[in-house]
């Protein structure tokens, strides 16, 4: 195992790197929650009314659309590496418009620009690590994309309520910096140098990335990955090359359907209104302080998470994650209609919304969360990777604001009992579709992956006599 951990440090150390963009992101999602209640003060030196916040808080998702749009036409063209620093140029460049601001449509811009980055790094940083990896450990290094959102979140969080307006800024600013300060030195996935023609080049980065191993386990790599290569773009790709063959059609319906299922257990909705749904527990524990606790508490699911995902396996974590999501959405939701419909007393049972909540979102980002994400790096082929991914996020990120907008009016008109019993359901199809679509990635190559996607193999007798299975292409 120490033999293990000693030769795949190259790859942790671009893997983490690499997700700081990730970290940059989250504390821009964590942003508000300290800082609104602030700006809507009377004294707030930028005076926002409740509207004013609800556009601020969601102009980041809006901004991630553009952005993930953006990066399918330039991932390619300019590789992974460039396109995660350009990431953080809009990153960092927000923090400094939101220290200037002076007015709320400032705010509005430079929100906007910080969803521009964010929906640049969801995009490639999920191909760039699906694409350095062993397949022993792709898994864990991609646990690492949520991970480090989640530890961006708490950053802001548990930053924000003790510090000043800039002085937060100035604090959720250094992250970007780092982010560029280590990444510039990591180097550029092989699978795109060998796209662009670069052998010597991408045998290079493959070396950086596998210190340890001998010539021929780096020639035979290279091999590996050459077929890969090949097989991909044998053919340009295109957006409309998506839907070519059924392996990327199942890729497509299997990353839009985990969106879905994780976008609709309500997590934009919860995330954005944390604060306002546990203040309803009436409990002497304070409702910021139990967001501190709560970010803490993901991001040692996000650590678990990593740990988990190549020994456990992608499918029995996204079902045993969304049934237990499920479950405690649906004690959330039994908790406010008792509450607000049945005019029950809850007052001595506070801790039971507490503990619903924090288990949603801790369960989640255990499994559901960032497996949905990790996934889109390892499903689609080179040639429409890009594409895809992007594709993916543009989707998640629409269902995201849709969520975040809809939770507010359906609570309003209905309840927020109706909202979580949405949330509950969602999940609870969610597993029939994990079930019956999602294959099991673990200990694949991207190129076993894709002959699974693609191929079908012939069942063996029950007789005893084995026979060679024939597996027949559809890539090339």
């Amino acid at each position: 195992m120490d033999e293990s951990r000693i030769k795949w440090w190259p790859q942790y150390l671009a893997a983490i790197t690499a997700t700081l963009s990730m970290a940059a992101s989250g504390s821009h999602i964590g942003w508000t929650s300290p800082t609104l209640p602030n700006l809507k003060s009377p004294d707030s030196h930028i005076f926002l009314t409740s509207d004013d916040a609800s556009w601020i808080a969601s102009f980041v998702l809006l901004g991630s659309i553009p952005g993930n749009i953006c990066s399918a036409f330039i991932v390619d063209w300019l590789g992974r590496k460039i396109c995660l620093l350009i990431a953080g140029v809009p990153l960092l460049v927000s923090w400094i418009l939101i220290i200037l601001a002076w007015r709320p449509y400032v705010l509005y811009i430079a929100r906007f620009i910080a969803g521009f980055g964010l929906g640049v790094a969801y995009v490639v940083c999920p191909m760039y690590i699906g694409e350095i990896a062993d397949k022993e450990i792709r898994g864990s290094l991609g646990s690492f994309i949520k991970l480090m959102v989640t530890f961006g979140e708490l950053y802001a969080h548990a930053v924000g309520p003790f510090v000043s307006y800039n002085c937060l800024i100035y604090s959720c600013a250094i992250i970007p910096v780092i982010f560029f300060l280590s990444f510039t030195w990591m180097p550029e996935s092989p699978y795109y140098l060998l796209m662009k023609n670069r052998e010597d080049k991408a045998m290079k980065s493959l070396k950086s990335l596998k210190r340890y191993a001998t010539q021929d386990q780096l020639e035979e790599d290279m091999e590996q990955m050459q077929k890969t290569v090949i097989r991909d773009l044998t053919d340009k790709g295109h957006c409309w090359d998506l839907f070519n063959t059924p392996g990327n059609r199942k890729a497509v319906l299997i990353s839009f359907g985990l969106q879905m299922v994780l976008q609709f257990s309500g997590l934009a909705a919860i995330e954005s209104y944390t604060q306002e749904i546990l203040e309803e527990a009436d409990t002497d524990l304070s409702a910021g302080i139990a967001v501190i606790i709560l970010s803490v508490l993901q991001l040692i699911a996000g650590v678990a998470a990593a740990a988990l995902v190549d020994n456990l396996g992608r499918r029995p974590l996204l079902l045993v994650t969304t049934l237990l999501g499920g479950l405690s959405l649906a004690v959330t939701g039994a908790f406010y209609f008792l509450k607000l419909q049945m005019s029950v007393d809850t007052s001595n049972a506070g801790w039971i919304l507490h503990a619903s909540v924090i288990f949603y979102e801790l369960i989640v980002a255990l499994g559901l969360n960032p497996l949905s994400y990790m996934m889109l790096g390892e499903l689609f082929p080179t040639n429409v990777k890009g594409a895809a991914v992007s594709l993916a996020n543009v989707w998640a990120s629409l269902l995201a604001f849709f969520v975040s907008k809809m939770y507010q009016v359906i609570s309003d008109s209905c309840g927020v009992y109706t909202s979580f019993g949405w949330f509950a359901v969602s999940c609870f199809v969610g597993i029939v579709f994990i079930f019956f679509m999602v294959p099991e990635t673990k200990g694949k190559s991207l190129l076993e992956i894709q002959e699974d996607l693609n191929c079908k193999k012939k069942k063996q007798p029950k007789g005893g006599t084995k026979k060679h299975e024939i597996s027949v292409s559809t890539l090339a």
